[in-house]
């Protein structure tokens, strides 16, 4: 747990660091950090000389610091993380905002690139996080007639058959699954993501 909580630290004050220089163009000071991160300015310059010795920034006392480019990396990262959650829980599941933010601080130092990617296959439909997506996905309530593949969609789905991986057939009024012609609530449809396959 200590580990965790360490690395946790170093990624918010990598990001922070990020913050301040996108914002102020110039170094992140010790003043800028120890009031973004609320903490002391020895604490900082405590952190700052531990990341200069892992290479993360470049730090000149009384000056302040700057990312390296791997630290850069892990900040970028961080930030993309937190879009990405952030967009799921205001977007998609319409959380409200501050709880949103909050939720998305929490798991953006406790996520893989396979977990951030999937969370990107639901939110692809409706996200502006990335300039070009990857994704060709959308949510049920938006796709046109032709046959899908089922990427993601709520357990209540599987009581009529749709489940992740199955092939699916809209229709210009409902679903087709396995045959049968099945009318979804608008709701539940904006929630079962699927992508398009061939016909």
């Amino acid at each position: 747990m200590g580990r965790e909580f360490y690395v946790e630290r170093i990624e918010e004050y990598l990001e922070a660091i990020y913050d301040i220089q996108m914002e102020k163009k110039r170094a992140a000071k010790t003043s800028d950090l120890a009031k973004k991160l609320e903490v002391r300015p020895s604490s900082v310059t405590e952190m700052l000389l531990k990341l200069s010795e892992r290479g993360y920034v470049e730090y000149r006392p009384y000056r302040g610091a700057v990312l390296t480019r791997k630290g850069e990396e892990v900040a970028k990262r961080i930030k993309r993380y937190h879009r990405i959650f952030e967009e799921f829980f205001s977007g998609f599941l319409g959380i409200e905002g501050s709880e949103a933010h909050r939720l998305s601080c929490e798991l953006e130092h406790h996520v893989t690139d396979e977990i951030a990617r999937k969370v990107c296959e639901i939110i692809a439909s409706r996200c502006n996080i990335c300039e070009n997506c990857e994704f060709n996905i959308v949510s049920l309530s938006e796709a046109k007639p032709g046959r899908y593949l089922v990427v993601a969609c709520p357990a209540v789905a599987e009581s009529f058959g749709v489940v992740p991986d199955k092939k699916v057939i809209v229709r210009e009024k409902g679903i087709e699954v396995d045959g049968e012609q099945i009318m979804v609530s608008e709701k539940l449809a904006a929630r079962i993501i699927l992508e398009r396959v061939s016909d």
